[in-house]
């Protein structure tokens, strides 16, 4: 039975119609679609070499593929998931119109998105200062960078040290097993720089650290919230994120973007480096059998 064919004067959904069709594809279709589904964002931007490179198949595959789902040409859905963009785009730009206020709660809630969105954007702006330049190149060139979180920034840190290491080598995140911190105190300052992740309320044990981080000389980027300065008093590599929303806790969005940011920076200056280190992250993660679903390094 013929697939039934979109709707080109309706709204295009192409995740849905992919999704509909995927029991029913190829494994070169499958793993077209595969590719699309995780890069709609990227698509307007490809071209069908792009496209069949990433995956692994001809231009002729992409383009009958792309006829297979209903569009006329890769032009065509291309077009079509622009216009698409642009509508979704302009309903961001209004997004404090479109949250619906029903009571109380959701005005709160309106406020809380508009904190949010506020924080997020500040996070960018840290990157156009030249403090961040500096730290960004002192992840970049030193051989070791051990990360450290306290209470319940632990898994913010242990995430950026762990993403960190998809784009360079000799990154440590430190869960401070015997209790004094041996790895980071008596670390080669000339080698090493530390990452410290904290939020209110701040952790003694992280100010003591500074303190004696300080002392030591060895370079310290401390990524933190708003509500105290305190890290200044110790590096001059203060990233500062507004966490308060009015939510029952305190938002930790605007500490990710920062750590996810300064992965970025590195990974932009290391350049081919980065790809090669993700390359063979991404090759070790399948020898383990850790991924479903192929190596991440072709999703991206």
């Amino acid at each position: 039975m013929k697939a039934k064919q979109p709707d080109l004067a309706a709204p295009i959904d192409l995740e849905n119609l992919l999704r509909m069709r995927m029991i029913d594809l190829s494994p070169s279709e499958q793993n077209l679609a595969a590719y699309m589904l995780e890069n709609v964002q990227l698509l307007p931007f490809e071209t069908g070499a792009s496209i069949a490179q990433a995956v692994g198949v001809s231009e002729m595959t992409v383009s009958r593929f792309v006829r297979g789902l209903g569009f006329d040409s890769l032009r065509d859905l291309k077009g079509r998931l622009r216009h698409a963009m642009a509508e979704e785009d302009s309903e961001i730009d209004d997004n404090m119109e479109r949250f619906q206020v029903r009571n109380s709660r959701q005005r709160a809630l309106k406020e809380s998105l508009r904190l949010e969105l506020d924080a997020i954007v500040k996070a960018y702006a840290l990157t156009d200062t030249n403090v961040w330049g500096e730290a960004a190149e002192l992840l970049t060139t030193m051989p070791t960078v051990y990360v450290v979180g306290f209470q319940a920034s632990q898994g913010l840190a242990l995430d950026f040290s762990s993403r960190l290491l998809w784009s360079r080598p000799g990154v440590i995140h430190i869960a401070n097993a015997s209790g004094t911190f041996g790895e980071i105190v008596t670390a080669d300052p000339k080698t090493s720089v530390i990452v410290l992740v904290d939020t209110a309320s701040y952790a003694i044990r992280g100010v003591k650290l500074a303190e004696k981080l300080k002392a030591s000389n060895v370079p310290l980027i401390v990524v933190t919230d708003k509500f105290s300065h305190w890290a200044l008093s110790f590096t001059r590599f203060v990233f500062e994120g507004h966490t308060h929303v009015q939510t029952f806790w305190d938002s930790s969005a605007s500490l990710s973007v920062i750590l996810n940011l300064l992965i970025d920076s590195v990974a932009t200056r290391l350049g081919a480096k980065a790809r090669a280190r993700f390359d063979t992250m991404s090759s070790l993660g399948d020898m383990f059998g850790e991924f479903v679903g192929g190596r991440y390094l072709d999703r991206k």
